[in-house]
C-alpha cells in the first residue's frame, strides 16, 4: 500500500515532508469515506482500494485527491438500476456530488466561470448575452441586465465562443473589461467595468405581476447564500408581497445551484402557510454507522466555531464525533414567524441546473402546497429535469483543503427523496435569454399567465444523459460548492452522560 510513496533507499531519495503529507491525506480521505460516506457499506477495504496509488510525483495535489474521490464514487450503485449514485451526466469524469476544494481558492465546477464583475453569460451560435447580473456587482451598478447582447469585448468584435472566452480570461486577469452592449431596445453603448469585491445579492429580480384582478409575486432567486445574507434581501421582498396580499407566487430557480441548507429552511418558512407551523419539513438520513454513533474517525476532527477555534464544554474540546446523527435528532420542522399568509399556488421555474437546496425547497413544500413546476430548456427539450441532488454534506478539513462527501439523504414529510436523476417538471418551455427576468415575453412567465391554453408535455422515458450535447453554453458566476451545505451551528450536539 505504501510503495508509491516510500521507495527503496537505493532507488530514489527519501520522500519530502510535503509528499508524505499528501500520502497521509489520501489515507485520511479514504478512512473518512469509510466512516461518513452515505453509501459506505459498498466501499472496499483500505488494502483493496490502496489510496496511496493516487500519489503521482509532479501532479497537482488537489487533482490526486479528486482522482481518489472519483474512484471511491465508482463503488456505490443504486440497487434497482445498478447505476452509480454519483454518475455525473454533465461531466462523467467527476462525481456528481462529492468533492474537495482548496481554502485558498473557490471551487469552479462544470457550469461555473467565476469573475469579479458579477455577470453570467450565455453563448448560442456565437451570440453572447447576459443571463443574469448580480445587482450589487460592477455589472449591476452599470445597469446591465439579462438579455443584453455583448457584441464586442476589449475592442474586438465577437466572432466565436472561443475568441470571446480568450478575451474574457484576459479581462479577469487584468481586473478590467470593456464591452459594447446592445440592450432590449436596440440601444448600443459602451460599458467599462473594473473588478471589485461586493456583497452578493441573490435576489436578481423581484416584481409584482398583475393579470386582471389577480396579483402574482415574482422573484428570481439566484443562490442559497448564507442565511444572514439571503435574509437581508428576501425579507423585504416577501414583506412587500404580503402587503400586496398576493395569492400566487413565482419562484425562478432556473440557475440556482443550491447552497446553504439553513437558508432553504428560512425561505420555506417565508412561503409556507401558517397552518404548517410545527409540522415536519424534512428529515436527514445518515449511514447506519453514523446514526449508531460509531464513526470513530470523527474523533480526530474538532468542532470549530465561526472563527475556526475549538468549541469546549466543561473544559473538553468537542469533536465531530459528539454530533448526534440519529434520524430522530435530524428532523426539521416548519417555524412560521412571518412571510406570506394568503398564498394559494406556487410556480417554480427550474432547469437542469436547478440543484440541491433549490430541489429541497420544492420537495418540502410538495406535500402541503399547490405546486406547479415549469422547466426551461436552452435546447427546447420536451422533458426537463432538475439536476438531481437529494443529498447533503458539511465540510471536513483535510490538510489545506475542505472535503465534501455525500453524507445524508434528505426526505420530505411524506418520506419522499431519492430524486437522483432530478425532479421532473410538469411543463417544458424554451429558456429565451433575450427576455429579462419577469418579462411577460419570457416563455415561462407566458405559461403562468396563459397556462390553461398550453398543452401539457407528454413525458417519455428518455434519459437526460442522451441530451447533453448542446450548441448553447452557459457560464454562471458561482463561487462556492453547490449543495445542501450544513454549517457547524446547524449540527446537533449529543448530550453527554
Amino acid at each position: 500500500m505504501i510503495q508509491s510513496c516510500n521507495k527503496r533507499e537505493d532507488d530514489v531519495p527519501a520522500i519530502t515532508i510535503q509528499q508524505k503529507g499528501i500520502c497521509e491525506n489520501l489515507d485520511s480521505i479514504f478512512m473518512l469515506a469509510q466512516g461518513v460516506y452515505l453509501w459506505n457499506e459498498q466501499l472496499p477495504e483500505i488494502g483493496q482500494f490502496n489510496p496511496r496509488r493516487f500519489f503521482k510525483p509532479g501532479e497537482d495535489e488537489i487533482s490526486m485527491y479528486r482522482n481518489e474521490i472519483f474512484e471511491l464514487t465508482r463503488y456505490p450503485k443504486i440497487a434497482a438500476t445498478h447505476e452509480f449514485y454519483e454518475y455525473n451526466p454533465f461531466k462523467p469524469t467527476s462525481p456528481k456530488y462529492s468533492t474537495i476544494v482548496s481554502r485558498k481558492s473557490e471551487e469552479s465546477g462544470s457550469y461555473n466561470l467565476y469573475n469579479p464583475f458579477g455577470l453570467s453569460i450565455g453563448i448560442t451560435n456565437n451570440i453572447v448575452r447576459l443571463i443574469y447580473v448580480d445587482p450589487n456587482s460592477p455589472s449591476g451598478k452599470a445597469g446591465l441586465k439579462r438579455g443584453d447582447q455583448i457584441v464586442s469585448i476589449n475592442g474586438l468584435p465577437i466572432v466565436s465562443e472561443q475568441s470571446f472566452l480568450t478575451q474574457w480570461q484576459k479581462a479577469i486577469d487584468l481586473s478590467f473589461i470593456k464591452f459594447e452592449i446592445i440592450n432590449g431596445n436596440s440601444t448600443r453603448r459602451e460599458v467599462r467595468l473594473i473588478a471589485a469585491v461586493y456583497e452578493p445579492n441573490p435576489v436578481v429580480k423581484a416584481m409584482l405581476l398583475e393579470q386582471e384582478s389577480k396579483k402574482i409575486g415574482y422573484i428570481a432567486y439566484n443562490s442559497f447564500t448564507p442565511q444572514l445574507n439571503s435574509e437581508k434581501y428576501l425579507s423585504p421582498v416577501f414583506a412587500s408581497f404580503e402587503q400586496k396580499r398576493i395569492k400566487e407566487l413565482i419562484i425562478d430557480l432556473r440557475y440556482n445551484q443550491g447552497g446553504y441548507q439553513a437558508t432553504a429552511n428560512f425561505l420555506a418558512n417565508l412561503i409556507a402557510p401558517a397552518s404548517l407551523n410545527g409540522k415536519v419539513m424534512y428529515n436527514e438520513h445518515y449511514n447506519q454507522q453514523m446514526q449508531a454513533g460509531k464513526a470513530e474517525i470523527l474523533k480526530n476532527y474538532n468542532l470549530l466555531d465561526e472563527n475556526n477555534k475549538p468549541i469546549y464544554i466543561n473544559g473538553s474540546a468537542l469533536t465531530l464525533f459528539d454530533i448526534d446523527y440519529s434520524a430522530p435528532a435530524n428532523i426539521s420542522y416548519f417555524e412560521k414567524n412571518d412571510g406570506l399568509s394568503t398564498i394559494k399556488k406556487i410556480y417554480f421555474i427550474v432547469s437542469s441546473m436547478t440543484a440541491s437546496a433549490s430541489e429541497l425547497l420544492i420537495n418540502v413544500l410538495k406535500p402541503y402546497c399547490d405546486i406547479q413546476i415549469i422547466g426551461v430548456s436552452k435546447e427546447n427539450e420536451e422533458e426537463v429535469y432538475t439536476y438531481g441532488k437529494p443529498v447533503g454534506f458539511f465540510d471536513i478539513p483535510v490538510g489545506q483543503f475542505d472535503l465534501y462527501l455525500s453524507m445524508y439523504e434528505i426526505k420530505n414529510a411524506q418520506n419522499i427523496g431519492g430524486y437522483y436523476k432530478g425532479i421532473r417538471a410538469d411543463y417544458s418551455v424554451p429558456d429565451d435569454i433575450k427576455n429579462d427576468f419577469g418579462s411577460v415575453s419570457d416563455p415561462a412567465i407566458m405559461f403562468v399567465l396563459n397556462g390553461s391554453k398550453v398543452k401539457k408535455v407528454g413525458f417519455r422515458d428518455a434519459k437526460l444523459s442522451s441530451r447533453i450535447a448542446s450548441q448553447s453554453s452557459y457560464y454562471l458566476n458561482s463561487v462556492s460548492p453547490s449543495g445542501n451545505v450544513k454549517e457547524v451551528k446547524d449540527l446537533k450536539i449529543k448530550l453527554r452522560e
